[in-house]
């Protein structure tokens, strides 16, 4: 994997930027100009940079298997806005626009005709005083749709999430991470990056190839120590119980350290991306390096 860092030159500053590719696309000596087109424009959120850690570590999923270009912003929605069309006037692109939080809200304004496909990660629907539930419900039809969020995120009740997918007039995707609040954090610590790190993957298979049948799925970290992918799936009570009791069964698996032979693969749904599996196995491959 290889990474670029460059600016934008815009007015009053110049914006930040950093392209994530996979070694064979990415060519360490390559200028800016020369580098291969960004198959995701991604942003941060409100409070967030580059640095990050729910944005630097999602690029690097993502980049294992496609070129993602991640901007720094400021807190201002209209004006990150302004910033994405920048970065897109000067990328030539605008076929997959994506962000967290605040950054995923601006990604959807900067959509245009030629956007195909919005990435939003842990989207703010609701606050105590609002929900911003109108401007996906007015979403073009021929868009696609990736929600990624924590079934802990005070901002994205899963169920209200539900609601409004149902309301909304493009095919939506959703995968739910187990355990994760609205800033990807969750239980134990290092678990963290390995979930954000795997969304990362899964979006970056989903962007190349995805099946209409199957659009629900979930991240979680498991007994073992790294973070699991169900597949895609049909049935949405697989990844929105919120059950009770079946948390309790998740938590306890999290603190059972002496299972060792749950099996380390789990059986994909049908249709998952070939490519998505290569890059994971060489993930577990570095890890036990």
């Amino acid at each position: 994997m290889v990474q670029h860092q460059f600016e934008i030159s815009a007015s009053p500053k110049a914006i930040a930027c950093i392209m994530t590719c996979p070694d064979d696309e990415g060519g360490s000596n390559k200028p800016p100009s020369k580098l291969a087109s960004p198959s995701l424009i991604f942003t941060h959120g409100a409070g967030g940079t580059l640095a990050s850690e729910a944005i630097a570590t999602f690029s690097l999923g993502f980049g294992a298997l496609l070129p993602i270009l991640c901007y720094q912003g400021t807190i201002n929605l209209k004006s990150r806005v302004k910033m994405f069309n920048t970065v897109i006037e000067h990328q030539h692109f605008s076929n997959c626009l994506g962000g967290r939080s605040m950054g995923a809200r601006a990604a959807i304004m900067a959509a245009s005709d030629p956007t195909s496909r919005l990435v939003l990660v842990s989207y703010p629907l609701h606050t105590n005083k609002e929900v911003r539930d109108q401007i996906l419900v007015d979403l073009a039809p021929d868009i696609q749709v990736i929600f990624v969020s924590g079934d802990r995120d005070s901002m994205c009740d899963l169920q209200r999430l539900e609601a409004v997918r149902g309301k909304m007039r493009c095919k939506t995707w959703r995968i739910v991470v187990k355990g994760a609040d609205h800033g990807m954090n969750m239980r134990p610590k290092a678990a963290t990056e390995a979930v954000v790190r795997r969304s990362g993957e899964v979006v970056a298979a989903w962007t190349k190839n995805n099946d209409e049948c199957q659009r629900e799925g979930k991240i979680f970290w498991n007994s073992e120590g790294y973070a699991e992918w169900s597949g895609w799936c049909s049935d949405i009570s697989v990844v929105a119980d919120s059950n009770r009791e079946h948390d309790s069964q998740f938590e306890d698996r999290l603190k059972n350290k002496s299972d060792s032979k749950r099996p380390r693969h789990v059986e994909r749904a049908p249709g998952a991306d070939d490519d998505f599996e290569a890059v994971s196995k060489r993930t577990r491959k570095r890890r036990k390096g």
